[in-house]
């Protein structure tokens, strides 16, 4: 059994993305697919100083990638870290009480970003996840061979990203390449009024220290529970 201390950054950050709670609330869920691993990741390197460098995403067919983040998630499969989840990937039970050990000994704002992160990309669908990243970053999308797919739709899922309160109206009108106030008819003729709209986060906060105390026991017997069911009894 490897411990937190031993591995890497982006080890440490991929084992805390595949533990932290999606939009649900709920612990441990898959990453979506590939594309989402990637992007994800992709963002955390945007916001952990000294990841972007050791990652090294660069534009590629579906915009940011990079090879260490897949060679990093082959190695999670062939340990035993990881397993298959449909399309997606997540945790086996050695792989989850070692997400536990790095998330223990993790910051507050590490733990915070990383399920941000996760609760604002991983259940957004293919194209509703490339719009929204092609716009913040559009640097990583020159080489995207769904660029102009995904510029023909930007309206509607600009749309349809408001409507999930994943992104503001202001970045909504970027999304889909309108002035503000004619996304904000836009809006108002789909039934969405513009006024007071809030993105929600998931702010993991110092409880969740807690319940993962709980948990790691649990873990130890080699019996899953999910985090959320502990917190129920607690």
């Amino acid at each position: 059994m490897r411990y937190a201390e031993d591995i890497q950054p982006i080890e440490r950050y991929l084992l805390m993305l595949l533990l932290a709670p999606d939009s649900s609330g709920k612990f441990s869920q898959p990453i979506r697919g590939n594309t989402w691993c990637q992007k994800e990741m992709f963002v955390l390197s945007k916001l952990v100083e000294g990841l972007e460098e050791d990652t090294q995403f660069d534009a590629y067919a579906m915009g940011s990638y990079s090879e260490t983040v897949a060679e990093i998630q082959d190695q999670f499969y062939i340990s035993g870290f990881a397993e298959k989840s449909g399309d997606g990937m997540k945790l086996s039970l050695d792989g989850r009480r070692l997400a536990e050990e790095v998330w223990t000994h993790a910051t507050e704002d590490e733990r915070r970003v990383v399920g941000e992160v996760k609760s604002w990309l991983n259940d957004l669908s293919f194209h509703e996840l490339l719009a929204l990243l092609y716009t913040e970053y559009p640097e990583s999308a020159t080489k995207s061979q769904v660029k102009d797919e995904i510029d023909i739709r930007r309206p509607e899922l600009a749309v349809s990203l408001v409507r999930k309160r994943k992104v503001t109206p202001e970045l909504g009108a970027r999304i889909a390449r309108m002035k503000q106030a004619d996304f904000s008819s836009y809006l108002e003729k789909r039934g969405i009024s513009p006024e007071g709209i809030e993105t929600s986060d998931i702010l993991v906060d110092k409880s969740l220290l807690e319940e993962i105390e709980k948990s790691r026991d649990d873990s130890a017997k080699r019996k899953l529970i999910p985090w959320e069911k502990i917190k129920e009894n607690a």
